[in-house]
């Protein structure tokens, strides 16, 4: 009987505090991120020649525009390398009606043994404040 009266003297002393603290007032906005969409992008060619992988996309930001802060690409989940940003994209721009994200397509080129098989590659872009978009892409090594 003692345990079960002293179990309950301590719900209640533990009920007593936490109202008591949520009665405070406070202002909790300090709290909240102002919202940032993640980049938008597409990874197009993933392939695998001569010990030499290679992978092609592109990435922007409606925040940011382009070049992204960084793109980075991973083999079977191991990093590859930093992709560059280095191909025009007048495809990209006809369909977004952005002439700035004409400078949005990456490309990356890592030379990595790899074994005869399937493989997947993930590219991860992030923007200035580190909303990402990730995106994968399988391929083949015969």
């Amino acid at each position: 009987m003692k345990s079960i009266a002293k179990m309950i003297a301590i719900g209640l002393i533990g009920a007593t505090i936490f109202i008591g603290a949520c009665s405070q007032e406070k202002d909790y906005s300090k709290n909240f991120i102002t919202p940032n969409d993640a980049p938008l992008g597409s990874y197009d060619v993933a392939k695998y020649e001569k010990g030499i992988f290679t992978g092609i996309g592109w990435s922007a930001d409606k925040e940011d525009g382009v070049p992204l802060k960084k793109v980075l690409v991973y083999i079977d989940g191991k990093e590859a390398g930093e992709a560059r940003f280095t191909i025009n994209r007048p495809d990209v721009v006809g369909v977004f009606k952005n002439d700035n994200w004409l400078k949005c397509g990456w490309q990356i080129s890592a030379q990595i043994p790899l074994n005869k098989g399937t493989h997947t590659s993930m590219a991860l872009s992030y923007d200035s404040k580190d909303a990402l978009l990730v995106s994968t892409k399988e391929f083949k090594v015969e």
